[in-house]
Protein backbone atom coordinates (compact mmCIF):
# COMPACT_ATOMS: atom_id res chain seq x y z
CA UNK A 1 0.00 0.00 0.00
CA UNK A 2 1.20 3.48 -0.89
CA UNK A 3 1.25 5.51 2.35
CA UNK A 4 1.31 8.94 0.66
CA UNK A 5 -1.25 11.25 2.31
CA UNK A 6 -2.71 8.36 4.33
CA UNK A 7 -3.68 8.63 8.00
CA UNK A 8 -2.01 6.07 10.22
CA UNK A 9 -2.63 5.08 13.86
CA UNK A 10 0.36 3.53 15.62
CA UNK A 11 -0.63 1.45 18.67
CA UNK A 12 1.88 -0.08 21.02
CA UNK A 13 4.27 0.28 23.92
CA UNK A 14 7.43 2.29 24.60
CA UNK A 15 8.99 1.30 21.27
CA UNK A 16 6.05 3.02 19.53
CA UNK A 17 6.12 5.96 21.97
CA UNK A 18 9.83 6.46 21.23
CA UNK A 19 11.41 5.70 24.61
CA UNK A 20 15.14 5.02 24.50
CA UNK A 21 15.44 3.66 28.03
CA UNK A 22 15.85 7.11 29.58
CA UNK A 23 13.71 9.63 27.69
CA UNK A 24 10.95 9.74 25.07
CA UNK A 25 12.64 10.82 21.85
CA UNK A 26 10.84 13.38 19.72
CA UNK A 27 12.08 11.53 16.67
CA UNK A 28 10.52 8.11 17.09
CA UNK A 29 9.43 5.52 14.55
CA UNK A 30 5.96 7.06 13.94
CA UNK A 31 7.57 10.49 13.40
CA UNK A 32 10.11 9.07 10.92
CA UNK A 33 7.39 7.01 9.21
CA UNK A 34 5.40 10.22 8.59
CA UNK A 35 8.51 11.96 7.29
CA UNK A 36 9.79 9.19 4.99
CA UNK A 37 6.45 8.09 3.56
CA UNK A 38 4.63 11.44 3.47
CA UNK A 39 1.71 10.34 5.66
CA UNK A 40 0.06 11.53 8.89
CA UNK A 41 0.83 9.30 11.86
CA UNK A 42 -0.94 9.46 15.21
CA UNK A 43 1.34 8.00 17.91
CA UNK A 44 -0.76 6.20 20.55
CA UNK A 45 2.11 4.26 22.12
CA UNK A 46 2.17 4.07 25.92
CA UNK A 47 5.35 3.29 27.87
CA UNK A 48 4.98 -0.05 29.63
CA UNK A 49 1.88 -1.05 27.62
CA UNK A 50 0.83 -4.69 27.46
CA UNK A 51 -1.66 -6.62 25.36
CA UNK A 52 -3.23 -7.96 28.51
CA UNK A 53 -3.75 -4.71 30.43
CA UNK A 54 -3.35 -1.69 28.13
CA UNK A 55 -4.10 -2.38 24.47
CA UNK A 56 -7.85 -2.17 24.99
CA UNK A 57 -7.48 1.45 26.23
CA UNK A 58 -5.49 2.39 23.13
CA UNK A 59 -8.14 0.81 20.89
CA UNK A 60 -10.91 2.66 22.75
CA UNK A 61 -9.06 5.94 22.28
CA UNK A 62 -9.07 5.67 18.46
CA UNK A 63 -12.50 4.10 17.98
CA UNK A 64 -14.23 7.29 16.77
CA UNK A 65 -11.50 8.29 14.32
CA UNK A 66 -11.03 7.18 10.73
CA UNK A 67 -7.67 5.78 9.64
CA UNK A 68 -6.35 4.30 6.42
CA UNK A 69 -3.78 2.18 8.27
CA UNK A 70 -3.49 0.86 11.83
CA UNK A 71 -0.19 -0.58 13.06
CA UNK A 72 -0.06 -2.85 16.14
CA UNK A 73 3.34 -3.37 17.75
CA UNK A 74 3.01 -4.73 21.26
CA UNK A 75 3.75 -7.77 23.44
CA UNK A 76 7.29 -7.47 24.79
CA UNK A 77 6.04 -6.20 28.19
CA UNK A 78 3.57 -9.06 28.56
CA UNK A 79 6.60 -11.33 28.49
CA UNK A 80 8.92 -8.97 30.38
CA UNK A 81 6.66 -7.81 33.20
CA UNK A 82 3.52 -9.91 33.66
CA UNK A 83 2.94 -13.25 35.33
CA UNK A 84 0.04 -14.12 33.03
CA UNK A 85 -0.17 -17.42 31.12
CA UNK A 86 0.46 -17.15 27.39
CA UNK A 87 -2.94 -18.67 26.57
CA UNK A 88 -4.65 -15.70 28.28
CA UNK A 89 -2.52 -13.15 26.43
CA UNK A 90 -3.31 -14.86 23.10
CA UNK A 91 -7.01 -14.97 23.95
CA UNK A 92 -6.96 -11.24 24.81
CA UNK A 93 -5.15 -10.36 21.59
CA UNK A 94 -7.67 -12.40 19.58
CA UNK A 95 -10.56 -10.45 21.13
CA UNK A 96 -8.83 -7.10 20.58
CA UNK A 97 -7.81 -7.73 16.96
CA UNK A 98 -11.42 -8.72 16.23
CA UNK A 99 -12.52 -5.45 17.86
CA UNK A 100 -10.12 -3.32 15.81
CA UNK A 101 -11.25 -4.99 12.59
CA UNK A 102 -14.94 -4.45 13.38
CA UNK A 103 -14.45 -0.81 14.46
CA UNK A 104 -12.20 0.07 11.51
CA UNK A 105 -13.33 -2.15 8.66
CA UNK A 106 -12.22 0.50 6.15
CA UNK A 107 -8.64 0.50 7.52
CA UNK A 108 -5.81 -1.82 6.53
CA UNK A 109 -4.32 -3.36 9.67
CA UNK A 110 -0.68 -4.37 10.00
CA UNK A 111 1.18 -5.88 12.93
CA UNK A 112 4.82 -5.84 13.98
CA UNK A 113 6.03 -8.56 16.35
CA UNK A 114 8.15 -7.32 19.26
CA UNK A 115 11.82 -6.85 18.42
CA UNK A 116 14.48 -9.22 19.73
CA UNK A 117 15.08 -8.46 23.39
CA UNK A 118 18.09 -8.92 25.63
CA UNK A 119 17.63 -9.38 29.36
CA UNK A 120 20.77 -9.31 31.53
CA UNK A 121 22.98 -9.34 28.42
CA UNK A 122 21.32 -12.48 27.09
CA UNK A 123 19.07 -13.02 24.09
CA UNK A 124 15.63 -13.76 25.57
CA UNK A 125 14.49 -16.02 22.70
CA UNK A 126 14.51 -19.26 24.68
CA UNK A 127 14.32 -17.91 28.22
CA UNK A 128 11.29 -18.44 30.46
CA UNK A 129 10.61 -15.26 32.44
CA UNK A 130 7.65 -14.61 34.80
CA UNK A 131 5.15 -17.00 33.30
CA UNK A 132 5.76 -20.42 31.84
CA UNK A 133 6.75 -19.46 28.28
CA UNK A 134 9.75 -18.19 26.32
CA UNK A 135 9.97 -15.01 24.23
CA UNK A 136 9.95 -17.14 21.06
CA UNK A 137 6.75 -18.84 22.20
CA UNK A 138 5.18 -15.41 22.68
CA UNK A 139 6.20 -14.41 19.14
CA UNK A 140 4.80 -17.67 17.74
CA UNK A 141 1.51 -17.11 19.59
CA UNK A 142 1.14 -13.54 18.34
CA UNK A 143 1.98 -14.66 14.80
CA UNK A 144 -0.79 -17.28 14.94
CA UNK A 145 -3.37 -14.67 15.93
CA UNK A 146 -2.37 -12.25 13.16
CA UNK A 147 -2.29 -15.09 10.61
CA UNK A 148 -5.78 -16.23 11.65
CA UNK A 149 -7.13 -12.73 10.92
CA UNK A 150 -5.03 -12.41 7.73
CA UNK A 151 -3.27 -9.37 9.18
CA UNK A 152 0.10 -8.93 7.43
CA UNK A 153 2.82 -8.89 10.09
CA UNK A 154 6.55 -8.41 10.48
CA UNK A 155 8.44 -11.20 12.22
CA UNK A 156 11.99 -9.94 12.86
CA UNK A 157 13.25 -13.52 13.03
CA UNK A 158 12.67 -13.64 9.25
CA UNK A 159 12.20 -10.05 8.02
CA UNK A 160 15.57 -8.25 8.07
CA UNK A 161 16.89 -10.76 10.58
CA UNK A 162 20.21 -8.87 10.45
CA UNK A 163 18.52 -5.79 12.00
CA UNK A 164 19.02 -6.66 15.69
CA UNK A 165 21.39 -9.52 16.47
CA UNK A 166 23.46 -10.97 19.30
CA UNK A 167 26.41 -9.11 17.79
CA UNK A 168 25.01 -5.61 17.26
CA UNK A 169 22.30 -5.09 19.90
CA UNK A 170 24.56 -3.01 22.15
CA UNK A 171 24.97 -0.53 19.30
CA UNK A 172 21.29 -0.64 18.26
CA UNK A 173 19.59 -0.42 21.66
CA UNK A 174 20.23 2.70 23.73
CA UNK A 175 19.76 0.68 26.93
CA UNK A 176 21.34 -2.50 25.46
CA UNK A 177 18.10 -4.23 26.39
CA UNK A 178 15.00 -3.44 24.32
CA UNK A 179 14.77 0.32 23.59
CA UNK A 180 16.17 1.58 20.27
CA UNK A 181 18.44 4.58 19.88
CA UNK A 182 17.69 7.36 17.37
CA UNK A 183 19.48 5.57 14.52
CA UNK A 184 17.55 2.34 15.15
CA UNK A 185 14.21 4.16 15.32
CA UNK A 186 14.94 5.62 11.90
CA UNK A 187 15.70 2.19 10.43
CA UNK A 188 12.65 0.72 12.17
CA UNK A 189 10.41 3.31 10.47
CA UNK A 190 11.98 2.56 7.12
CA UNK A 191 11.53 -1.22 7.49
CA UNK A 192 7.92 -0.90 8.66
CA UNK A 193 7.07 1.54 5.88
CA UNK A 194 8.72 -0.66 3.29
CA UNK A 195 6.78 -3.69 4.54
CA UNK A 196 3.47 -1.80 4.30
CA UNK A 197 4.36 -0.56 0.81
CA UNK A 198 4.88 -4.14 -0.35
CA UNK A 199 1.92 -5.82 1.41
Amino acid sequence: MDLTNKTVAALGDSVTRGFDGTVNLRYNYPRYLAKYYNCRVCNNGINGATIYETLEKEIEKIKDNKYDVIILMIGTNDYGHLDVPLVRIISKLTTLVRKVISQHHEAKIYAVLPMTRFDDDKNAANVVRYSNYTFNQLLDGLAEVYSAFQVPFIDWREYHSEFITDFNYKDMYQDQHVHPNAYTYRKLAFYIGDFIKNN
